[in-house]
């Protein structure tokens, strides 16, 4: 019983964290409006300089191209480089199997992690 009530208390106090941080850092509607009004009243080039800059001529990398970062920091590297749901996936992989599957986790991290960085840049431009 004392678990469970810790559990709820946990997720009561790191929701209750979540919302305070959001309503403070939420925009209001009007800055929200004058914002959106003043991207879409600038000229943007096609293609984007930041578009090129990112993704405009680099070629995807190989599939399960090996990166040695990615190999010593595990599910972290996804975390600095700003893939956060593959960051939450792979821990929750790790803790789930007490441990057990984090060699493999730690493998996939090392193998994948130059393909998913470029799926997220790319990701970045789709219209989808």
């Amino acid at each position: 019983m004392a678990a469970v009530v810790g559990v709820l208390l946990a997720l009561f106090l790191m929701g209750s964290a979540v919302y305070v941080a959001w309503r403070l850092g939420a925009l209001t509607w009007q800055q929200a409006v004058e914002e959106v009004d003043r991207e879409l009243s600038g000229e943007v080039p096609i293609p984007r300089p930041d578009l090129v800059l990112d993704v405009g001529d680099h070629n995807p990398p190989a599939r399960l191209s090996w990166n040695w970062a990615a190999a010593l920091l595990g599910p972290f590297w996804y975390l600095w480089r700003g893939l956060w749901a593959h960051f939450c996936a792979l821990t929750a992989v790790v803790l789930l199997t007490g441990g057990l599957l984090a060699p493999f986790v730690w493998l996939y991290c090392a193998l994948k992690a130059n393909e998913d960085l470029w799926e997220l840049r790319k990701a970045r431009w789709s219209a989808y």
